[in-house]
Parts: C-alpha cells; structure tokens; sequence
C-alpha cells in the first residue's frame, strides 16, 4: 500500500508482470550483457537481481560502483512501467546514489515510485548484497518527454 492511501483503497494492479518486465529487459540492448533478471512486480515497485559476474570487480575485488547504480536505474524503470505501462517514454533525468557498503556477489535492488506525474516521476531504491547487508541507497527522477497523449 502506498503511504496517505487509505486501507479500503488497494492498489491496482501493475500494468506488466515479472515474464513481461524480464522479456522487457532481455529485448534492450543492455540486458543480456548484464544479466538482470527481475524477481518481482507491483504497482510502482520492482525487485532485479544482478548475478556476480566476475567482470564486474575492482581492485579489491569489491563489485564496482556502477554496478549498483545501473541495477537501481532499470530496476527503478521497470517499477515506472508497472504504473505507465509498458510504452511509456520516461527516461532518467538524475540520480543520487550514496554508497554505504561493498558486495562481491549478487545484488538485488528493490524500486519504488514515489510519484507519477505528467511529465516528471520520482521515485527511490535500495540495493544490497545477496546477505541483505544495504549497499546503496539512490534517489531517481525520470523526465517523461512532451508527447501528444
């Protein structure tokens, strides 16, 4: 339920379901190279996983930044289409990511949409270690561009 929702009002379903987010995300141009599989969806929220690939380390072998924050933005796409449908031609505009821990396996990021608008959307996510251990927080907003709809 989304906070100020009262409890008699549920929310409505998300307009694609996991088969048709992970088909989404194996149809770009990125997908397959990362290795995203998406793991759960709801009306302005998604779960992906990032499988370690071994690739993906730094010195140190940690898992670089960028790992996190590319899980976080299509993880944070694939919630927005579960609300705008699977057309819709948002693309991110910023993201914050603030670093709070390092990982050497999987990661999964959880996505939310905290706000819809026409033209702008909002929205928040968390990625962690495959041991739950907060790896980074981001913030997200998407520009929907002008369209004739």
């Amino acid at each position: 339920m989304q906070p100020g929702k009262a409890a008699d009002h549920p929310e409505p379903p998300p307009l694609l379901d996991v088969q048709a987010a992970q088909a989404i995300v194996d149809g770009s141009a990125f997908g397959p190279w990362w290795g995203f599989r998406v793991e759960a969806v709801a009306h302005g929220r998604a779960r992906l996983r990032l499988p370690f690939q071994p690739h993906f380390l730094r010195p140190g072998d940690v898992l670089q930044g960028g790992c996190c924050m590319t899980l976080a933005d299509v993880a944070f796409w694939i919630a927005l289409l579960a609300v705008g449908g699977k057309t819709d031609p948002a693309v991110t505009l910023e993201m914050k990511t603030n670093f709070l821990g390092t990982a050497n396996g999987d990661l999964v990021c959880d996505a939310r949409v905290i706000r819809a608008g026409r033209q702008m959307v909002f929205g928040d996510a968390e990625t962690r270690a495959e041991s739950g251990q907060l790896v980074a927080h981001h913030t997200v907003t998407y520009l929907r561009p002008f369209t004739d709809r």
